[in-house]
């Protein structure tokens, strides 16, 4: 119950609202508001057919993708907290699609999932409306034929800004990897035995949509104050970490929640789906700021990628922490009304995996009746000895265990690592009613059977 009270304060005024500018986020092409009504932000979404430069090699090699308004990541959508969202959104693609919001407690009916929304056939349109009850880093993507969908380059962000949060230079970072073969094209979407075990995992690492590898993402930093960087890995299967370098940095929000004390963390993982806010401050070095990515290599440390590299516009270290406008987190009941158990597992079909939460395929699950506004406590056992990031639509929940142990994981979260063989706690109070869908966001693992629905009662 605490987690739906702490939620449900999150209002604001409408004559606030209506006077405060957007801020404008570097590293995303922002998508203007479409109506004059101060409580409403519409914009116009089309995905379709488009040719972009991925490749490393030649300039006139360029790769046709799908994009949301020609652009990958596609554009940003952006209002304040407390306003309604309304996205017009026209399909130009040859395939049926939808658009999941991943991590907003909407309505069910506009989350994009099939098992509720009819697909948007080629030459439809569908508006989705909603009113975010969270602030936060969000992104988008579809849940049809998602692993080919959003490796093709259907995926987006959204952010619900909170109207007293300081006003700091933002930025966005969509970090992502393609599969791609020497001409640029994309290697095969046909699911084979490698991929069914562990996903696809891309050849070429992206930052906004730009191949960083070749030459990283520039800006100029000032050192009159921190910033505030947003960080999503929108990866079909690869877990990222990243670190900044020449600043003092900590992370001020997890997924869709700021956190009451920011954290400072050697690096963080990227799980698929997470998001991270991190308040930065050049160290004084004048050494350009760098945003890296970290992947793990075989001597059990990382090889480092600098993706970002901002140069420092004048003496640093003047600046200090700001004030993020952030409720305390409930505190986890001593007991729970009801539990939820999930098994996460695999075996063989030919040559390929086939992944299952309970024992079941999605064509075969029988969905999880629970009653919402309950605390309630899920057990996610791992069984199949390999890592999966598990995504709750619809709900926020907090980390509690990990194989028993208690662990200090802070936040309220929608995505969330599992390791292999580990038992996971996690709370959460349902407090939003509908059919929702949960799976392993490494995409393959979910085109392959690793989802369930959770019913969740008024």
């Amino acid at each position: 119950m605490l987690l739906s009270i702490l939620l449900a304060c999150k209002t604001t005024p409408e004559e606030t609202i209506a006077s405060l500018p957007v801020p404008e986020v570097w590293g995303a092409t922002a998508l203007e508001d479409q109506d004059s009504d101060p409580d409403v932000v519409e914009v116009h979404l089309t995905a379709s057919e488009t040719e972009i430069l991925w490749s490393d090699d030649a300039d006139d090699i360029t790769e046709e993708v799908w994009a949301y308004n020609d652009v990958v990541p596609g554009p940003l959508i952006q209002a304040w907290l407390g306003q309604t969202i309304r996205v017009v959104f026209t399909n130009d693609l040859p395939d049926e699609t939808t658009i999941h919001w991943h991590g907003l407690r909407i309505d069910d009916e506009m989350d994009g999932v099939p098992a509720i929304q009819d697909p948007i056939q080629p030459g439809e349109t569908f508006t989705y409306e909603f009113t975010p009850p969270d602030s936060g880093t969000f992104w988008y993507h579809p849940h049809v034929r998602t692993h080919e969908q959003i490796e093709r380059g259907l995926q987006g962000t959204l952010i619900v800004h909170e109207p007293d949060a300081p006003a700091v230079q933002e930025r966005m970072f969509v970090l992502d990897d393609v599969s791609l073969n020497g001409d640029g094209s994309f290697e095969s979407f046909e699911i084979g035995h490698m991929t069914s075990v562990h996903g696809r995992f891309g050849n070429t690492l992206l930052a906004n949509g730009v191949n960083a590898l070749n030459e990283p993402l520039s800006a100029e930093l000032s050192a009159d104050s921190s910033e505030r960087w947003r960080i999503v890995n929108t990866a079909n299967a690869r877990t990222l970490y990243a670190d900044v370098t020449n600043a003092s940095w900590r992370v001020s929000a997890v997924d869709g929640t700021l956190l009451p004390e920011a954290y400072e963390p050697d690096w963080v993982q990227l799980p698929i789906g997470r998001r991270f806010d991190l308040e930065v401050i050049p160290d004084g070095s004048g050494e350009p700021v760098a945003l890296r990515v970290l992947l793990p290599n075989t001597s059990g440390s990382f090889d480092e990628y600098p993706v970002f590299e901002g140069a420092v516009s004048a003496d640093a270290g003047g600046a200090g922490w700001q004030d993020w406008p952030a409720e305390a987190l409930p505190e986890a009941p001593s007991s729970f009304e009801q539990e939820v158990s999930l098994v996460f597992n695999n075996e063989a079909d030919g040559n390929l995996a086939v992944w299952t939460i309970n024992g079941d395929t999605w064509d075969e699950h029988e969905a999880i009746q629970v009653t919402g506004s309950t605390d309630s406590e899920i057990l996610i056992v791992e069984k199949s000895g390999a890592e999966h990031p598990f995504h709750l639509h619809g709900q926020l929940f907090q980390v509690l265990e990990r194989d028993g142990e208690p662990v200090d994981e802070p936040g309220l979260m929608d995505t969330v690592m599992v390791n292999p063989d580990e038992k996971l706690t996690i709370w959460t109070d349902f407090s939003n009613p509908g059919r929702w869908m949960t799976h392993c966001h490494i995409l393959e693992h979910a085109e392959q059977g690793m989802m369930t629905e959770i019913v969740v009662s008024e």
